[in-house]
């Protein structure tokens, strides 16, 4: 959603100027999707034509109650940029309730191109969440494929899902967090959870079973390979958005499963930064070391911050820097926060011997900001920040980046969920 924590409850809409900036991002054009929340660009995995091989994903939802809600395709995008306006998304699948993020489910899982739509969100008669898998190896996509059980998981919503082989059995299994919020009596809940990959011809005739491995984690979160003195470990990086708590979990088994709950252990990095939106583990300053970039969100005072992992995540010290602040919402109302969820990427997709730069939506600030760093030095992480592209009081979505036409720069996807609109820019100006 608006990332998440505002598109939900801010149903009016409000009024909106769009504002587009050169400098370091080229304006392609737009075009219309009505109430456009999320990007995602996927890979075809079995095209070899530069202009065919990335499909364009975007989660559209209403928040009036019973409307339908819908994902939308643009297959082969990168043969489309020579006319961004004419653009004319397809409908790939209208039963996911409120859509959240779609997700790239790896080619070693199902040997097609696969994919995620996470559903639900704390909105009356969109509360039903799910996790549905989508074959877009022809369009429209075939499925969907089921992997929650409707009747007992009705109450969550998911956002996200990434894929690691849980229990050791050779096969990925679908991880994810959850969360729940009663409207009327009880405070939010939040779980992190995976579902087991059956296997063979099972896997998209039934729903998976679920393990849930504990309380607390609740949207967004990362799954990383860290290192310790005894060689690298499989971690995964909650924000808790209803927890105000980023947290770090790994298994102490010797064979990395994570199926005895015994054995999987927590530790809080941080729980002094707000709501905690989103989480990312990569390497920022170009040392070689993995850092992770952190978003809160906050309707008047909130920061994006990097933590430097130590040598030894359980028990080294994670130094935190705030490299933006004072993000706020633009209006006023229940549920808006600012900013959203950020995007690590390189103009040019093959000189990754530099810094990356961050692209970050500003939620119900109305902004999409780009960081770009100040130098190229090993633990310098200040950046400048300028605005791409600012729509006044509405709320931007999820950003995606790829260079989904093969001339080595990256193309930039930025939702306007208020306009109805997805901004196309070009990283080659």
């Amino acid at each position: 959603m608006n990332n998440w924590a505002s598109l939900g409850l801010a149903l009016l809409l409000g009024s909106w100027t769009l504002e587009t900036h050169g400098g370091s991002l080229k304006l392609l054009g737009s075009f219309k999707v009505p109430h456009a929340g999320f990007t995602e660009v996927v890979e075809d995995h079995h095209s070899n034509n530069p202009k065919d091989k990335f499909h364009l994903f975007i989660s559209s939802f209403n928040p009036i109650p019973l409307t339908t809600d819908y994902v939308y395709e643009v297959a082969h995008i990168g043969s489309h940029l020579g006319n961004v306006a004419g653009i004319k998304p397809k409908v790939a699948t209208t039963t996911v309730t409120w859509p959240n993020e779609v997700n790239e489910v790896p080619e070693s899982v199902f040997h097609k191109n696969m994919l995620t739509v996470s559903g639900g969100f704390l909105v009356p008669l969109k509360t039903h969440g799910m996790i549905e898998l989508l074959d877009y190896s022809s369009e429209p996509p075939k499925g969907p494929y089921r992997i929650t059980d409707e009747a007992t998981d009705s109450k969550w919503f998911y956002h996200r899902v990434m894929w690691l082989d849980m229990n050791g059995d050779g096969r990925l299994d679908a991880v994810t967090c959850r969360a729940e919020k009663p409207v009327v009596f009880g405070g939010p809940k939040g779980q992190l959870i995976w579902f087991e990959n059956p296997g063979g011809s099972n896997a998209l005739k039934h729903t998976w079973k679920s393990h849930v491995l504990d309380n607390g984690a609740d949207v967004y979160f990362d799954i990383v390979k860290l290192p310790t003195p005894q060689g690298k470990k499989d971690c995964i990086i909650t924000a808790g958005f209803f927890s105000k708590s980023l947290n770090i979990y790994w298994t102490t088994d010797s064979k990395g499963r994570w199926n005895d709950k015994s054995k999987v252990k927590r530790r809080v990095i941080d729980n002094h930064i707000k709501a905690v939106f989103d989480v990312k583990a990569t390497d920022l300053d170009h040392d070689g070391k993995l850092d992770l970039l952190v978003t809160s969100n906050d309707a008047h005072d909130a920061s994006m911050y990097i933590f430097e992992i130590p040598s030894d995540f359980r028990t080294g010290a994670f130094k935190k820097h705030v490299i933006a602040t004072k993000f706020a919402s633009r209006t006023g109302g229940v549920g808006k926060g600012a900013p959203g969820s950020p995007l690590v990427f390189y103009p040019q997709v093959k000189k990754t011997n530099v810094k990356p730069w961050i692209l970050l939506s500003g939620d119900d600030d109305g902004r999409a900001h780009l960081l770009k760093p100040r130098s190229e030095a090993h633990g310098d992480f200040k950046y400048s920040m300028e605005d791409v592209l600012d729509v006044g009081s509405g709320t931007v979505g999820k950003i995606a980046a790829k260079d989904v036409d093969g001339d080595g720069y990256s193309e930039v996807f930025i939702p306007g969920y208020n306009q109805g609109l997805v901004h196309v820019y070009t990283t080659k100006v």
